[in-house]
């Protein structure tokens, strides 16, 4: 990505920075939390119930953060939405640390804050750091918003290994602090980068209905949230899954769950590199049927060979879907780009909070490797939902 956007080359690469490496904070915000759970669990002695309700906050606030998002469009400026936002991941991550030193009872409302506050950072600041990246890079759009996921593909790996390393040396409360700052000083070069601005007039001017009037972006929208429900089975309940039910050390069980972030990062740049050969249809249609596949096939992990096999088979799994869906859903109307990104990444956020409470919720009646595979339904009705967009699309296209 080193390339100069107008003349101001060194304020494009403060720019270019602040989004970037907004990403990566994106990403190892998102999964502090699940690589804090046997901390949090340890310390608090949170059941299966309570650890899977401190992601409900996170879901309700990200579609609150999303509308909102998208209700301040035209009124308040890109970049002060995605400033918002760095401070919310901000305070969510002290909220993070100081629940360490909480007692019980006020340990939990703590936790669940803090995912409330990343929740609605997330949702509110997704938008906008999607279209930053592709306004950026006006040539190579396409590039530019993979680049963007690569990094917060890369925190998502990371976090898991960082924070269990932490945990080993009895200095676990240095990651979220160190995540804490680190959103907190990007917010402060946000506030100086030159960050692009959008033709915002762009839509209104056009004859194209929003995509809130399209039934073809509400079954997108249906789809990411299904999706997303087998992603949250899969990353928010898999420490828990591997040490409690299968015996593996922490240490194990963190690496299968980085070996699924790490699987879902590269898949979504292989993707990148195949998908000038096959049509968008290739990875929409197939990956709910691998996902399928592999929650069938996770009961069966017993080692930590099996372990890191099987969550890299279900981050491959996860991979492109949610990139492509975006893309997809973006095609008919792409100046609306930033709140079709918004919506979806609420959509998503919903699926991956109701995945993570449900397995919660039923882990007291039945282990996870039961559950996994009467999770399938989710994937499946993704994939009726995104077979009826393409039906709907491929109508609207086709001549009187």
């Amino acid at each position: 990505m080193a390339v100069a956007i107008g003349d101001k080359a060194g304020g494009n690469l403060t720019a270019a920075i602040s989004v970037y490496l907004g990403g990566l904070v994106i990403g190892l915000t998102l999964v502090s939390f699940p690589a804090s759970s046997l901390v949090l669990r340890s310390i608090h002695g949170f059941s299966n119930e309570a650890y899977g309700a401190i992601y409900l906050p996170q879901l309700i606030a990200a579609v609150g953060g999303a509308l909102a998002g998208g209700a301040a469009e035209g009124r308040v400026s890109l970049k002060a939405m995605y400033i918002v936002s760095l401070l919310a991941f901000c305070l969510a991550e002290t909220l993070l640390a100081m629940s360490a030193s909480a007692s019980t009872g006020a340990a939990l409302p703590m936790v669940m804050a803090a995912t409330a506050l990343f929740g609605f950072g997330f949702g509110f600041g997704g938008g906008p750091l999607n279209a930053f990246a592709a306004l950026l890079f006006p040539s190579r759009q396409g590039a530019a918003v993979t680049a963007l996921h690569m990094c917060a593909g890369a925190g998502l790996t990371l976090a898991p290994i960082l924070f269990a390393a932490l945990d080993r040396v009895g200095l676990w409360i240095a990651g979220p602090v160190a995540l804490a700052a680190t959103a907190g000083l990007l917010a402060l070069l946000s506030i100086r980068a030159p960050l692009p601005v959008p033709p915002r007039q762009e839509l209104r001017t056009t004859s194209v209905s929003h995509p809130s009037r399209s039934l073809f972006f509400w079954l997108c929208a249906a789809a990411a949230m299904f999706y997303s429900i087998a992603e949250g089975t899969f990353s928010n309940w898999a420490i828990v899954f591997l040490t409690d039910e299968r015996g593996l050390d922490p240490q194990a069980a963190a690496l299968a769950l980085t070996c699924f972030w790490a699987a879902l990062t590269a898949g979504r740049l292989l993707a990148t590199l195949i998908a000038g050969w096959l049509p968008p249809a290739a990875f929409l249609l197939s990956l709910p049927l691998a996902i399928m596949l592999t929650q069938l096939a996770l009961p069966m992990v017993g080692s930590p060979a099996e372990a890191l096999i099987g969550f890299a088979a279900a981050g491959l799994s996860c991979s492109a879907f949610f990139p492509m869906l975006v893309a997809f859903a973006a095609a008919p109307t792409p100046q609306a780009i930033s709140w079709i990104a918004s919506m979806l990444t609420a959509a998503m956020m919903v699926g991956v909070g109701i995945g993570s409470y449900a397995i919660g919720a039923l882990r007291g009646s039945e282990p996870i490797a039961d559950l996994y595979p009467q999770s399938t339904l989710a994937p499946a009705l993704c994939l009726i939902a995104t077979l009826t967009a393409f039906v709907l699309i491929r109508r609207r296209r086709s001549p009187a």
